[in-house]
């Protein structure tokens, strides 16, 4: 019975004596620490980087807009009788195409372009550095493009640049109205609440050139 309890004993030595080594080599946690709280962890300016940058495109105004846009040119036509102070004139027959077009914008900051160096983050607090909001997609579908006159003959390449010029009339439309500067607050609101969430209890945001 005697021999029992002394291999006993001596396994129970033996484990106290492993886990001490453990401890002094940090593989083992502290008795006396086990049971007491962690404080928390901000997780460094990379991961957070990671964090924003998958938000990627951060969409924060839509604007929809109607643009009528028309051109003319010399027609190959017979030329048309027009009177005037003089009598009947030739007039060169004109050519006209209005087309309609009906587009939406989506404005917002795109946040793939943050480095490291745009996140400073001190403790509990942390400061970014947002690129401006810009135009990110203008959607104009070929059913929101609608002919209203076409007089005369047109080509494929005058058609599509018709449609251009109402796509960058619709984008200019936008701008004019301040919609970058909203785009801009929102985003900066939701960052600023977004990393409040992650932990940090101060936010300071701001925005480069």
């Amino acid at each position: 019975m005697r021999k029992v309890l002394q291999k006993y004993l001596l396994i129970v030595v033996a484990a106290l004596l492993i886990i001490f080594l453990f401890q002094k080599i940090n593989w083992f946690p502290s008795f006396k620490n086990i049971f007491r709280s962690k404080p928390i962890n901000i997780e460094e300016t990379p991961v957070i980087i990671q964090q924003i940058n998958s938000l990627a495109q951060l969409i924060t105004v839509t604007f929809t807009d109607e643009v009528v846009m028309d051109t003319a040119k010399i027609g190959n036509g017979l030329p048309s009788l027009l009177p005037s102070a003089i009598g009947t004139v030739l007039t060169p027959a004109i050519d006209k195409l209005v087309i309609i077009g009906r587009g939406k914008v989506l404005v917002g900051t795109d946040l793939k372009g943050l480095e490291q160096k745009d996140i400073y983050t001190d403790g509990d607090s942390i400061h970014v550095i947002l690129p401006r909001a810009k135009i990110l997609q203008t959607i104009i579908n070929p059913s929101d493009f609608e002919t209203f006159i076409e007089d005369g003959t047109w080509n494929e390449p005058a058609v599509t640049g018709l449609k251009i010029k109402i796509r960058n009339e619709i984008n200019q439309h936008a701008i004019e109205q301040n919609i970058l500067q909203q785009a801009d607050a929102r985003s900066e609101n939701i960052i600023e609440t977004f990393l409040k969430n992650t932990g940090f209890k101060r936010v300071g945001i701001a925005f480069g050139n």
